[in-house]
């Protein structure tokens, strides 16, 4: 694994358990363990791995698909994470929690792992810092399709008698970056991965069989820290007042909606049973927008004020502290899609007319 910087490879020995001092520490399922040398095995039903050349990144597993990381500049590269071991090109994974970075920072967040027969290292990048891993000298680029609400720009690479899960070898790296890349701070989404692997699959660049596959944080000569919790499977809630969990009757609810707005100015208003619990004006960044209330029923984030350079991104919002992404509602009558305002399934982040994403029954 490795990162790039100035079209120059910093290259990180493989996670080879030849290569790895396991750390001197107990697994248990309900204290959390930290690790500050090189590991990997299982830890509450999760593979987990880690990684650092030197210095001082450290990873704590907890309880379920949860780690959390923290790093400084003492720490040249590392990178850590939960997930599985085999991988499989059929997962659907989903993460959330806390990105600490910065556009400053050197460091990304990327559902990663290995297939042997071909011998492929294999990246979905969903948020980086200052530099996109998937800038090497020399790739191919190969397009770019739609999947989990937004688009993936996708590029191959070649390492060449470089450390791998088989030791010093020449092999190619599949890269898909999330465009727009998730931003920082609060974050979480869904990787189908099969969109993926059937996307390099049509332009010939075939996985072979899966060694493991993580949900990973990595950290290049730079200060950042993550708490992240993966598992498998996606929300898939409905929208337009359907849910594929039971609904809650009665009773507070905080509801958080992430989004930002293109132009700033933008209006979107929070409907619960076709009633209206809040209306907030959006600037250019991610913000977190919070109303409380009582109200059951479908739940609806409406953008009401389109025009000129105006458009609405929502991350997602959430219930009680429960994440229900935005990508994953089939309800969306704002995205533009097959040349029309909500002309397509749904499943998009963007409100680009006057129109709302439905988030299922409250």
């Amino acid at each position: 694994m490795k990162l790039f910087i100035n079209n120059k490879a910093i290259i990180k020995k493989s996670l080879l358990p030849s290569l790895i001092c396991a750390a001197a520490l107990s697994t248990s399922a309900v204290n959390a363990q930290t690790l500050t040398s090189n590991s990997t095995g299982t830890n509450n039903g999760f593979y987990y791995s880690f990684w650092k050349d030197s210095g001082n990144a450290s990873m704590t597993l907890h309880s379920g698909g949860r780690y959390a990381s923290q790093w400084n500049n003492g720490t040249n590269n590392w990178v850590g994470g939960k997930g599985w071991n085999p991988g499989s090109s059929s997962k659907v994974v989903s993460y959330s929690g806390y990105y600490g970075v910065s556009n400053s920072q050197n460091s990304y967040l990327a559902l990663y792992g290995w297939t042997r027969s071909p011998l492929i290292e294999y990246y979905v990048i969903e948020s980086y810092g200052s530099y996109n891993p998937a800038s090497c000298s020399g790739g191919t680029d190969y397009g770019s399709f739609q999947s989990d609400g937004a688009t993936y720009n996708v590029r191959r690479c070649q390492r060449v008698n470089q450390p791998s899960i088989d030791g010093n070898q020449t092999f190619y790296q599949y890269f898909s970056v999330r465009n727009p890349k998730k931003g920082f701070g609060n974050i979480s989404g869904t990787i189908t991965f099969a969109n993926h692997a059937n996307f390099w699959r049509s332009k010939g660049l075939n996985l072979g069989n899966h060694n493991y596959m993580v949900l990973a944080t990595e950290g290049y000569q730079s200060n950042g820290s993550s708490d992240i919790t993966v598992s498998e499977g996606g929300n898939n809630n409905g929208g337009g007042g359907s849910s594929s969990s039971s609904p809650s009757t009665g009773g507070s609810k905080t509801i958080v909606v992430r989004a930002r707005g293109t132009a700033g100015g933008e209006s979107i208003t929070l409907k619960v049973n076709n009633q209206t619990v809040q209306t907030w004006t959006l600037s250019t960044g991610y913000n977190n927008y919070t109303a409380t209330t009582n109200l059951s029923g479908g739940s609806l984030v409406e953008y009401t004020n389109d025009g000129g350079n105006r458009d609405v991104q929502v991350d997602y919002i959430s219930v009680n502290g429960s994440i229900r992404q935005a990508e994953d509602q089939t309800y969306n009558t704002g995205v533009y899609q097959n040349n029309a305002c909500g002309g397509g399934n749904g499943r998009s982040e963007w409100l680009h007319c006057n129109g709302a994403i439905g988030f299922g029954n409250l």
